[in-house]
């Protein structure tokens, strides 16, 4: 994945806004829609799109290759994300899940799921 970097979760429209002002510099896209992916306990956002192992990284970007591993997916109507994030962080949930927060975390933003109103985020599980 190639994309930009921010230092919160605040940045996040200015990231999608960056990274869609620059998608032609990323000849090697394998995919157009972007994915948000969070790391480290305190959430860091990477703005970024799939493109080829052998892509080029254009200045000011930032590559990201997602460890391999399980992931438990949750969907759910976007008007849930803030009570749907109160609920997974919490130990028993996380327990419950396997989920793993310390490994980055994604969320697909495909046409389908945004005429949806739907979110989709991908947790690694222990």
């Amino acid at each position: 994945m190639v994309g930009f970097q921010g230092e919160s979760m605040d940045d996040e429209k200015q990231l999608f806004a960056r990274l869609h002002a620059r998608m032609n510099e990323l000849p090697a896209r394998i995919k157009d829609h972007p994915y948000l992916v969070v790391s480290g306990k305190f959430p860091v956002p990477l703005v970024a799109v799939e493109v080829s192992d052998s892509a080029h990284v254009p200045e000011g970007m930032t590559a990201l290759t997602l460890p391999e591993g399980e992931y438990v997916a949750f969907a759910f109507p976007r008007q849930q994300v803030g009570d749907f994030w109160s609920n997974v962080c919490t130990s028993e949930n996380q327990a419950k899940y396997k989920i793993d927060l310390s490994k980055p975390r994604f969320e697909m933003f495909t046409s389908a799921l945004q005429d949806a109103g739907r979110v989709e985020w991908y947790i690694p599980t222990k």
